[in-house]
């Protein structure tokens, strides 16, 4: 349109100018100009079909942080020269590219060129990269001709899924063995304030003593607690399960509007854009989500690694779903469910279902082996209604760890009050920067 614009100015301007001075070389030009925009289409319409284009994608899914690289290669098999092509690029919310979105290149006789997109991860989710369009321009840059219909080619775009980064914890990390270290207290029989309740023994597994076995594999202090004989399965059963939970809820939070803005509000003054501080506090949400999903993802991965099986609960589509996780392909297939994800964003009204208690007890049928897996929740929003979730776990006799992952929602003193609170119920508690390391944050 501005092309438009400037040329029926210029057009005006010769016009008035032949009108002013006469002659018959200012009328000439006049009228080549009047026609050059015909004769520019002209010499490009004819030779348009002869402009192939073929775009290369051979990524479906990325890894947060990896690179897709869209190649689009133009082939002229004309010997007319075509000095505007226009390639306009998809633009991904998730992804961050190395060059514009809207390219203009030139392509002489004969010639053959190949054009570079780099789209980089750097969200999880699923976005459409490529090509959306591509156009040969006329001399003059007044008309443009869609080339995309002469390729054979049918893909020019496609879905690509980022999935979370998945990240190792080392061996040694405190939430891999922190139910070791308080078995080794239980078993030199020395007392332990952070004693986990039934959450087992390294490469042990109980069940209700049956007549015959041997007297000494019966866990005495387990069966005291649970008012019934235990025995320790034999040794060679494999350690323990991990059962981890995805808190489903993360607080958005409304930006209050500053007194600064108030003031700029009544005397006229230049505010700060409303819609720029929603995307930065969307954009901050976004970062909260994808780090409690990353620590989550690397405790499992880890854990697998090592040898425990892995028990994963997630609530979906307002009821939560149960994965058992044994080798790296299933964290392959959780990967791509967690990349579209969907936190809540409105509090759950009842806590009781903020944690899958009902489901557990459920699935275990109602057995007392519901107390015989560590049990650990990962949250972005550690609040008084997952501590009441969590204290109902604990009336069963179910001790749950937690990690929270501080963000720009953290409420300092309601933090350090549960965290308070969890300790005193014999829980571990891990309190992780949205910035940190998560390979270090556990060491």
């Amino acid at each position: 349109m501005k092309n438009w614009i400037l040329f029926f100015t210029m057009v005006v301007f010769m016009y008035l100018y032949t009108y002013i001075l006469g002659g018959e070389t200012s009328m000439v030009m006049t009228y080549m100009f009047l026609f050059s925009p015909v004769v520019s289409v002209l010499l490009v319409f004819p030779f348009r079909k002869n402009v192939a284009v073929y775009v290369d994608m051979p990524y479906y899914e990325v890894e947060k942080g990896g690179v897709v690289r869209v190649n689009i290669r133009l082939e002229n098999r004309s010997f007319m020269p075509f000095p505007f092509i226009s390639i306009e690029f998809c633009e991904a919310i998730n992804f961050k590219v190395s060059d514009s979105y809207n390219m203009i290149v030139s392509l002489g006789p004969f010639e053959k060129k190949v054009i570079t997109m780099e789209y980089t991860a750097i969200s999880r989710g699923v976005s459409k990269i490529g090509v959306s369009g591509v156009w040969i321009k006329d001399y003059i840059n007044l008309f443009k001709l869609s080339i995309l219909k002469n390729s054979a080619e049918e893909r020019f775009a496609g879905e690509v899924t980022v999935l979370p980064k998945l990240v190792s914890l080392k061996s040694t990390s405190k939430i891999l063995l922190g139910a070791e270290e308080s078995i080794k207290q239980e078993d030199l029989n020395t007392p332990s304030m952070n004693l986990i309740t039934w959450n087992g023994e390294p490469g042990y597994e109980f069940r209700e003593y049956i007549p015959g076995d041997p007297l000494h594999k019966i866990h005495w202090k387990l069966s005291a607690r649970s008012e019934t004989l235990m025995v320790r399965k034999d040794e060679g059963r494999g350690i323990s399960k991990k059962r981890l939970f995805l808190d489903p809820y993360i607080k958005t939070v409304q930006k209050k509007q500053s007194i600064d803005s108030i003031y700029h509000l009544l005397f006229g003054l230049p505010s700060v854009n409303p819609e720029k501080d929603s995307c930065n506090m969307e954009n901050k949400r976004l970062k909260l989500e994808e780090k409690v999903l990353e620590t989550l993802l690397a405790v499992a991965h880890t854990s697998v690694k090592t040898g425990r099986e892995v028990e994963l609960w997630l609530f979906e589509e307002g009821k939560w779903n149960k994965y058992e996780i044994s080798d790296s392909k299933v964290i392959n297939e959780i990967q791509y469910r967690l990349a579209s994800y969907k936190f809540e964003k409105f509090p759950i009204s009842d806590f009781l279902k903020r944690l899958p208690l009902n489901e557990v007890d459920e699935n275990e049928g109602k057995s007392r082996y519901l107390k015989g897996t560590q049990s650990i929740v990962f949250t972005g929003n550690c609040d008084n209604a997952l501590y009441s979730a969590i204290k109902v776990f604990s009336e069963y006799g179910v001790d749950v760890d937690i990690v929270l992952v501080e963000g720009y929602n953290s409420d300092s003193a309601s933090v350090h009050k549960v965290g308070d609170s969890l300790i005193h119920h014999q829980s571990n508690y891990w309190v992780l920067g949205v910035d940190e390391d998560i390979s270090e944050a556990f060491s």
